[in-house]
């Protein structure tokens, strides 16, 4: 299968079971559910998907898992970015072995007042060429603090192995640059499903959206709404989604995004320690009972 580096994928919550072990069966029927619908792939290690917990075996195994359960015809990426320069690489390596299409490599921020652009720049260039699968680029400096700017990414465009970027700033000006100014069939997706509609029409290929692991319907629906030109009813369906897109990010976060999953049907379960769960249900329902036409079951 040729990549394909468009349209809606969800960063894949890691399923855990009630004393926060790994639950590779829960993941894996939750992959199998979302291989019905129109989503363009799935992210797997992202953010949501609570990398930072995991241990390297337990990432190992998430990736084989999700490697076994996606269908074919959908884009297997990997989050592999680590903070150094050479555990990067030998990661996005080991994901490659274990059957990822490409790489999204989440910029190095432990030390990030040594991180200025030049640091990174060369620290994005050394991944590409030791790598053995395409890598995109991250930027989510809400949980980094390191900002990529718009010029940077533009300058990586240009190598023949870093495919795209992510960006999650929600900053639709830098979000156009980037695209404005990266290289010809650079793959750009937008983090943010707020900005979810604005983005595409800035020429954005997709979404890679917290809350596609809840209703992946709805968000691929925005964006065929979008590739038809009918730009109403694209308005429309993200005006609907933007509540419980802000509740499941900004507002109660991986916890709140697991327990919108559990509501609809899928596996969400528990987060791991030390990230809280909702304390209640009630707002999480009430907005998802407004968008029940796109629940799993409907």
């Amino acid at each position: 299968m040729g990549l394909k580096l468009q349209g809606v994928l969800p960063p894949v919550a890691t399923s855990f079971s009630q004393d926060e072990a790994l639950d590779l069966n829960a993941l894996q029927a939750n992959l199998r559910a979302w291989n019905a619908t129109g989503l363009g792939g799935y992210l797997v290690l992202g953010s949501n998907g609570e990398s930072g917990y995991l241990s390297e075996k337990e990432r190992e195994e998430v990736i084989a898992a999700a490697h076994q359960a996606r269908s074919p015809e959908k884009t297997l990426m990997i989050g592999t970015g680590l903070e150094s320069t050479r555990h990067t690489i030998a990661f996005t390596r080991r994901a490659a072995e274990l059957g990822a299409d490409c790489a999204l490599v989440v910029s190095p921020c432990y030390y990030k007042g040594q991180m200025t652009p030049a640091v990174l720049e060369a620290h994005y260039q050394k991944v590409a060429e030791a790598a053995t699968i395409p890598i995109l680029v991250y930027n989510v400096p809400q949980f980094t603090g390191v900002n990529l700017p718009a010029d940077l990414v533009a300058r990586l465009s240009r190598h023949p192995n870093i495919v795209g970027c992510k960006d999650s700033s929600g900053n639709l000006t830098q979000l156009g640059d980037i695209i404005r100014l990266s290289q010809p069939g650079f793959a750009v997706f937008v983090g943010s499903a707020t900005v979810f509609y604005p983005a595409l029409c800035l020429g954005a290929v997709g979404g890679i959206l917290a809350v596609a692991n809840v209703l992946p319907r709805l968000c691929v629906a925005v964006q065929e709404a979008h590739q038809a030109g009918d730009h109403a009813k694209a308005l429309e369906l993200q005006r609907r989604l933007t509540p419980l897109a802000q509740m499941v990010t900004t507002g109660q976060g991986i916890g709140g995004l697991k327990r919108a999953m559990d509501l609809v049907g899928y596996a969400g379960g528990p987060a791991r320690s030390p990230l809280p769960m909702p304390a209640s249900d009630a707002p999480l329902q009430k907005e998802l009972d407004a968008l029940k036409d796109f629940w799993p079951q409907a």
